[in-house]
C-alpha cells in the first residue's frame, strides 16, 4: 500500500475535512426546514427538539448538537425562510431593474412567484410574523423582507411617475392580504383576481400622481 506523506497528507485531511463541513451544513439545513414544515402545521407552539429530530429523520440529539436552545433554533430557522424569499424577491428586482417587463408583465410574472409559493410555506410565515411580532430579537428578519417588498413595489410605481411615499407600502399591504386570504379560505384561490386589483391600484396610483400634478401647475402658490 502506497504511503501518503507530507502534502498529499493534508490534501486527504483538508478532503475529509470540507467533506464533513458539508454533511454538516446539509443537516442543520434539513433540520431548519424541518423546523418551518412544523411551524406550517402545527404552529410555533408544535417546535420542540424531538418534533423537529422526528421530521428531519435525525437523531434526537442532532437538535442540540446544531443548536444553543430552542429558541436558537427557531430563530434559525426563521432567519433561514427570510433568506430563501429575499433571494426569491432579489430575482425578481434584477429582472425587473434590467427593463425586459412592462408594468403589466412584473404584474403578471410576480403574481407566477406568489402562485408557486406553497400554501405551507405561507402559513409558516404568518405564524412567524406573529412570532416575530412578540420576540423583538427576529422583527430584523421579517422587516427586511417587508422592506425588500416594499422597494420592489416602488420600483414598479416609480418607473409609473409614481413617487408617493405611501403607495408601496399600500401595495404591499394589498399582497398580504391576498396571501392571508388565501390560506383562511376553503374555496380555491383565483389568482387573476390578485393581478387585476394590482393593475388597478397602479392605475389609481398613476391617476392620482398626474391629477397632482395638475393641481400644483395650476396652484403656483405651492
Amino acid at each position: 500500500m502506497p504511503t501518503v506523506r507530507g502534502g498529499e497528507e493534508d490534501s486527504v485531511s483538508e478532503t475529509g475535512n470540507r467533506s464533513m463541513r458539508a454533511r454538516g451544513r446539509a443537516r442543520r439545513e434539513l433540520l431548519l426546514d424541518a423546523t418551518l414544515a412544523i411551524i406550517a402545521e402545527r404552529g410555533i407552539a408544535g417546535v420542540t427538539h424531538r418534533s423537529v429530530a422526528a421530521a428531519a429523520g435525525v437523531p434526537h440529539s442532532s437538535t442540540t448538537y446544531f443548536f444553543d436552545s430552542l429558541d436558537d433554533m427557531i430563530g434559525e430557522a426563521v432567519a433561514h425562510a427570510m433568506d430563501a424569499e429575499l433571494e426569491r424577491l432579489q430575482q425578481f428586482r434584477t429582472l425587473l431593474e434590467s427593463g425586459a417587463s412592462g408594468p403589466g408583465a412584473a404584474i403578471d410574472e410576480f403574481v407566477e412567484i406568489v402562485r408557486q409559493q406553497s400554501e405551507d410555506y405561507t402559513v409558516a410565515q404568518f405564524e412567524i410574523y406573529l412570532f416575530a411580532s412578540r420576540h423583538p430579537a427576529l422583527r430584523v428578519h421579517v422587516e427586511r423582507i417587508l422592506d425588500e417588498t416594499r422597494a420592489l413595489a416602488a420600483g414598479v410605481l416609480r418607473t409609473n411617475g409614481v413617487t408617493d411615499p405611501h403607495a408601496a407600502s399600500a401595495v404591499v399591504a394589498l399582497i398580504d392580504g391576498f396571501a392571508l386570504h388565501r390560506i383562511a379560505r376553503s374555496e380555491e384561490v383565483q389568482y387573476q383576481s390578485l393581478a387585476h386589483a394590482l393593475r388597478a391600484a397602479l392605475v389609481g396610483f398613476v391617476t392620482l400622481a398626474a391629477t397632482s400634478s395638475l393641481g400644483d401647475a395650476s396652484n403656483p402658490t405651492k
